[in-house]
């Protein structure tokens, strides 16, 4: 199952995109403070604060979605269910054909197998359920409260940038490109993985260029850009 992504604007970006995911961090030009740690510092000139500027680097990222759901009886047993948020199925890049599922207040996680993504044909909403087969040795109880987590993409070495560097209109998405000058061109891209931070970019830009962040609260030259970030599986 692959559903297709779209380009949309950057509060809808953040709305569809802003969920549960991995971490991701970039550097910065500056230190300030809490024991020499590196933490971003905000650079003011000609009293504007000028956009962050972060360099595409290559990473291992996953894009993970965490859903609440509930147990039910299902032809074969058990089943754990949960209803998908709209937004999320832009981030259903390969099919999970597993998912971790916690009873709230229950056993430990377990691996639930054979899951299905669609509309429920009973439901006249249309809302599209996320099922999976409970294994037989996990005692549960029909109406159980549970928290699901499957992995919907995973991308090795992609050349990534933080989602906040994205914008665009329905149908494209783009960034604005830096050059060594400090010009600027806005250029159209196509989006892979994204999780909560990061987007992989398909097409449109190389690993090494640097990009405008607005939200970034860091000045970037050289010695700035993404640090190295994977997610852990389901």
């Amino acid at each position: 199952m692959r559903f297709r992504r779209s380009g949309v604007g950057s509060a809808a970006l953040a709305a569809l995109f802003g969920v549960i995911g991995g971490a991701g961090s970039w550097a910065v030009l500056d230190t300030a403070g809490h024991g020499g740690a590196r933490v971003p510092v905000q650079e003011q000139r000609a009293d504007t604060v000028e956009p962050g500027v972060v360099t595409a680097r290559a990473v291992d990222i996953s894009s993970v979605i965490s859903m609440e759901g509930r147990v039910a009886r299902g032809p074969g047993g058990f089943v754990a269910t949960a209803t998908v948020a709209p937004a999320h199925l832009y981030r259903f890049i390969d099919a999970p054909r597993t998912a971790q599922v916690k009873i709230v207040d229950g056993p430990e996680p377990f691996t639930c197998r054979g899951v299905r993504v669609g509309a429920d044909p009973a439901d006249p909403s249309g809302d599209v359920l996320l099922t999976c087969s409970i294994p037989g040795s996990v005692k549960v109880f029909a109406g159980l409260p549970v928290k699901v987590a499957v992995r919907t993409g995973h991308a090795r070495n992609a050349v990534a940038v933080p989602v906040s560097a994205l914008s665009g209109t329905e149908g494209t998405v783009h960034v604005t490109v830096v050059d060594g000058r400090g010009g600027t061109t806005r250029r159209a891209v196509e989006v892979g993985v994204v999780n909560g931070v990061l987007a992989q970019i398909t097409h449109g830009l190389e690993a090494g260029e640097k990009v405008q962040d607005p939200s970034a609260d860091a000045f970037a030259d050289g010695s700035a850009g993404l640090d190295p970030v994977t997610e852990a599986a389901p």
